[in-house]
């Protein structure tokens, strides 16, 4: 796919930033999950696809937050971001589901040659938040950057049943293999940010409304109707609702919608299925900063995070989507593959 953006940024000492294409499409981890994100009412450039985040492979006392938005890039739109909106990566670091430290971005309108200028700050401070680094995309500011392979790996159209599809019938397909998304790639001293134990989220923002928030993978698309593994129809969709909601609000606003479809698999009144929802509501990715260990502890690019939350979800029933990564992860900055 056509290289549309290309940007890298050294912000303060030891932090380091990216901007992107990366590679990734519609409808599985959080691509595309709600109608408000859709045309021609929504704009896919504030559609937040996934978020990882995971101590840095190149340097032990720094944390790694990827927060990756606009599938298919290049498609869909001309691949940039939107100059209206601010990204935010929120962190909780005392478990309150509130954030104590938003990393946010801000952008331009695009030039002729598609180049924005943009600003990344650090909340809360006062007037607007602490300047961090400013660039412009196009730029190569001591951090390689550019355009990655998609991260994301799944059987999307078994997953939908499509054409009788079912996961593991020998028909395995990567979806995502050979799609972008934009991304924004953070590596920042574990010590900024307030404990070794914090919730990472993602939001997009535009004229003072919550467009799209995302922490752990697959929520809004899995258990939030209106979502496949309940009947159709069966209630009206929550999606926009959802993605306009607060983690620390999860609990009392969709909790029943995470234990209707955990009933499914597990039965009613099961003790799993309270558990279950206290693990994956508030819609926070938790991470111990200080250790490498794997999903649910944070998310590494590598993770499959989809068979994980399959084998959760259906008790067993549905244990893989014999999909496996694709990708060729570099072990230094920004740590995604090269494009397709």
């Amino acid at each position: 796919m056509k290289k549309i953006l290309t940007i890298s940024l050294y912000g303060l000492s030891m932090l380091a930033l990216v901007f992107g294409l990366v590679a990734m499409p519609a409808g599985a981890a959080d691509h595309l999950d709600a109608p408000g994100l859709t045309p021609p009412g929504g704009d896919t450039r504030l559609d937040i696809t996934d978020v990882y985040a995971f101590r840095s492979p190149s340097n032990p006392s720094n944390t790694v937050l990827v927060m990756g938005v606009n599938p298919l890039a290049g498609v869909l739109n001309n691949g940039t971001f939107h100059p209206g909106a601010s990204y935010e990566i929120k962190i909780d670091s005392d478990g309150d589901a509130k954030e104590d430290l938003t990393f946010k971005v801000t952008f331009s309108s695009p030039d002729g040659s598609l180049a924005q200028s943009l600003t990344l700050r650090q909340l809360p401070a006062r007037r607007g938040g602490s300047l961090l680094a400013s660039g412009q995309t196009g730029q190569n500011i001591s951090i390689p950057g550019g355009v990655f392979d998609d991260p994301f790996f799944f059987d999307l159209l078994a997953f939908l049943g499509a054409n009788g599809r079912t996961f593991c019938d020998g028909g395995e397909n990567d979806f995502f293999l050979g799609l972008n998304i934009s991304a924004i790639v953070l590596e920042v001293p574990s010590s900024w940010l307030g404990s070794s134990n914090v919730g990472v989220w993602a939001r997009t923002m535009l004229n003072d409304n919550q467009i799209d928030r995302m922490g752990r993978p697959a929520i809004n698309t899995v258990f939030i109707p209106n979502n496949p593994f309940e009947p159709s129809g069966s209630e009206p969709s929550q999606k926009n609702a959802f993605n306009a909601g607060k983690p620390r609000h999860d609990q009392r606003d969709f909790r029943g919608e995470v234990v209707d479809t955990l009933e499914i698999f597990y039965g009613a009144g099961n003790s799993t299925v309270d558990a279950l929802a206290d693990f994956l509501l508030p819609d926070v990715l938790t991470i111990d900063t200080s250790t490498m260990t794997a999903f649910p502890n944070g998310r590494k690019l590598t993770d499959d995070v989809i068979d994980i939350e399959l084998g959760l979800v259906t008790n067993g029933a549905v244990p893989s989507d014999c999909v496996g990564n694709d990708s060729g992860f570099s072990t230094s900055f920004p740590y995604l593959a090269p494009p397709n």
